[in-house]
């Protein structure tokens, strides 16, 4: 409404990036996703209203955060631009279920190798005493 921008897609790709990284610095990807699909049906509607409640409180706050606000009004009153939001979590979320899963493994790997080295030095120690029982 005060800040009548056009944006880029450079600055589009950027407000969304940013997006981004915030949810997933306070590891809330998982919530994002779900309340992000549920809402996208109403994007643009709920945009409006926010306009219409926030922008006149908006240049009080100072014009930096009104521009930033208008900004991410924008970017995620398009649909699609929530969906790559959405895609870009869920990559994110893969990329960790994979790690997770790697880990564990290597875990397990490491358990098995523990207890195949903890049987040998048994063996061994079992062996040894044998043969000194032999030598007495």
């Amino acid at each position: 409404m005060y800040w009548d921008i056009e944006l880029t897609p450079e600055e589009v790709e950027e407000v969304i990036q940013e997006a981004y990284k915030k949810i997933s610095e306070y590891k809330m990807e998982t919530v994002s996703i779900l309340t992000l699909e549920s809402l996208k049906p109403f994007s643009y509607v709920g945009g409006e209203l926010v306009r219409a409640a926030i922008s006149p409180v908006m240049p009080a706050l100072g014009e930096s955060l009104g521009l930033t606000s208008e900004k991410m009004l924008q970017v995620f009153e398009d649909r699609e631009n929530i969906e790559r939001l959405i895609q870009l979590l869920e990559e994110n979320l893969k990329k960790e279920e994979v790690e997770r899963r790697q880990k564990r493994e290597e875990a397990k790997q490491k358990k098995i190798k523990e207890k195949e080295r903890d049987e040998a030095v048994k063996k061994a120690l079992k062996e040894a005493g044998k043969r000194k029982g032999r030598l007495a």
